[in-house]
Formats: C-alpha cells, sequence, structure tokens
C-alpha cells in the first residue's frame, strides 16, 4: 500500500479516518462535520469556480473562437479583394 496520498481529498479521508479511529463515535462526526465545514470555509474563500461554470465558459469561448475564425476569413477576403482593386487601379 502507497503511504503517499494521492490527491488532497485524499489526504483528508486519511486525517478524518484517523480522527474517527482515535475517538468516541459520537466525537468523531461532530470532528468530521468540524473537518468538512473547515475544508468548505477554505475552498468558499479561494478563488475557483464550478464545474458548470468552467463548461458553460468553456462552451462561450468555442463559441467566441469560431466567430473570430469567421471574421478573420472575411477580414482576409476582404484585404484580397482591396488588393486586386488597387492593383487594377494602378494599371490605369
Amino acid at each position: 500500500m502507497n503511504d503517499i496520498p494521492a490527491s488532497p481529498g485524499d489526504i483528508i479521508e486519511r486525517i478524518m479516518q484517523t480522527a474517527k479511529a482515535a475517538l468516541p463515535e459520537s466525537v468523531s462526526n461532530d470532528v468530521k462535520d468540524n473537518i468538512r465545514a473547515a475544508i468548505q470555509e477554505v475552498i468558499n474563500d479561494l478563488d475557483v469556480v464550478t464545474r458548470d461554470e468552467l463548461d458553460v465558459q468553456k462552451e462561450v469561448l468555442q463559441k467566441t473562437r469560431a466567430k473570430v475564425d469567421e471574421m478573420e476569413a472575411i477580414i482576409a477576403d476582404l484585404e484580397q479583394k482591396l488588393e486586386q482593386k488597387l492593383e487594377r487601379k494602378s494599371k490605369l
């Protein structure tokens, strides 16, 4: 068994299991609730977003990227037409 926790969640779970094993059931539930509340408070203080918010922003970014690509193509086409028009004008 690997003694190194793989993630912060594993560390928290190990702490909670250790506390639960060391304390009577009624106290360990209180400790568990307090630990969860403390962790939730820390998470709330962090500048993080939910998975749903991240997914929405990814979708917005994809749509924005598609619009930018479309506008770049339009600009390139217009630049080409302008260049052709200027070449024709310079030949006159």
